[in-house]
């Protein structure tokens, strides 16, 4: 929780706007909104505890990444590969 709570207060604006997109473009958001994804990942990327996630955790955010790929217009189904970065991140901190 820290983690993604480090990662809201430092790139609040960017993780808004990018949930945004993803809302409003269930079947397309990961063509359409890469932009945002990439400008979240560059603010997250400036703060140690996240790159220690992003280090520790790469295989869980790998599998989260490839079921959200897999599934575009379901996010939902991908409900226990995104628990499995939460709690793995939830260690890191």
């Amino acid at each position: 929780r820290e983690a993604l709570a480090v990662t809201a207060r430092l790139c609040g604006p960017e993780l808004e706007r990018y949930g945004r997109c993803v809302a409003a473009s269930p079947g397309s958001w990961q063509r359409d909104c890469g932009g945002l994804r990439d400008s979240v990942s560059r603010c997250a990327s400036n703060h140690p505890l996240v790159r220690r996630i992003g280090r520790d955790c790469s295989e869980a955010l790998g599998a989260l990444e490839r079921c959200l790929r897999e599934r575009p217009g379901d996010a939902a189904a991908c409900g226990a590969t995104a628990g499995d970065f939460l709690r793995c991140a939830e260690t890191v901190t």
